[in-house]
């Protein structure tokens, strides 16, 4: 089903004071999606959603002379969403934006994701700290979307709508994720037949694992970046676990 029909159909379900994301919105972040959807798909990366941007904020704009450098023809217009490049980088936008944290640990999965060694995940290229100089740090994210991509690993998400900042209710949670499933990601796993499924957080694969056992789908399940805690050794072996699934079936 499309993600216009989907869309229409999560609304649907849901009670008018909801707050969701707009179909323009949902749209766009479905265009850098599709901009880095590999020709092959090894990996799945299956995360719970996209942060809810509001209307003023997607208003917003990545400056095109900065994108022009990095990779040309690359989407412009912001959303909360690791695909955006403006992100977590507001040196990136046009208009400051007050919160605009990013999410970097989604970008240290990605580059355990394409790592050669568990010595090295690669994460010094891609945060502020380590590599502070805004220009360098983007290339280098730049770099490890084009080794994904290359590689076959892809990001998707269970909800079409931004759920976290938004949606705190559980049971809203599960209705939305079930229908974006029985409606749309299923088909495009399917279809994709990827080699792995990596399910990110132990509540969407609660929610789907009836499914994924039905649809005979090979997964293997980890938590929410966010939920991992504890020493850096624990941190450690949390991203090294990507770096090995990847490693194997990509």
């Amino acid at each position: 089903m499309s993600i216009e029909k989907t869309y229409g159909l999560v609304k649907k379900g849901l009670h008018p004071s909801t707050l969701t994301d707009s179909l323009d919105v949902v749209k766009q972040v479905e265009k850098y999606r599709q901009f880095w959807k590999p020709v092959r798909n090894n990996i799945v990366l299956l995360a719970e959603s996209h942060v809810y941007t509001n209307e003023t904020d997607f208003a917003t704009e990545c400056k095109k002379s900065l994108l022009e450098i990095l990779f040309p023809n690359y989407p412009s217009r912001y959303v909360r969403f690791v695909y955006c490049l403006g992100y977590g980088e507001n040196e990136l936008l046009d208009g400051r934006l007050e919160d605009n944290p990013g999410t970097p640990q989604y970008w240290k999965i990605f580059s355990s994701c394409v790592a050669n060694s568990l010595n090295d995940l690669g994460f010094h290229g891609v945060t502020k700290k380590e590599t502070p100089s805004l220009l360098q740090r983007l290339r280098n994210k730049v770099g490890v979307l084009q080794e994904m991509k290359k590689r076959g690993v892809w990001l998707l998400d269970a909800s079409i709508v931004g759920i976290y900042r938004a949606i705190d209710d559980s049971e809203t949670k599960e209705k939305i994720i079930r229908v974006c499933w029985d409606e749309h990601v299923k088909d495009i796993i399917l279809e994709s037949r990827p080699k792995h499924i990596i399910v990110i957080g132990k509540g969407v694969e609660a929610i789907l694992r009836y499914r994924l056992n039905k649809a005979r789908i090979s997964y293997t399940a980890l938590p929410q970046p966010q939920g991992v805690r504890g020493s850096s050794e624990v941190l450690s072996n949390y991203y090294s676990e990507y770096q090995k699934i990847c490693s194997e079936f990509s």
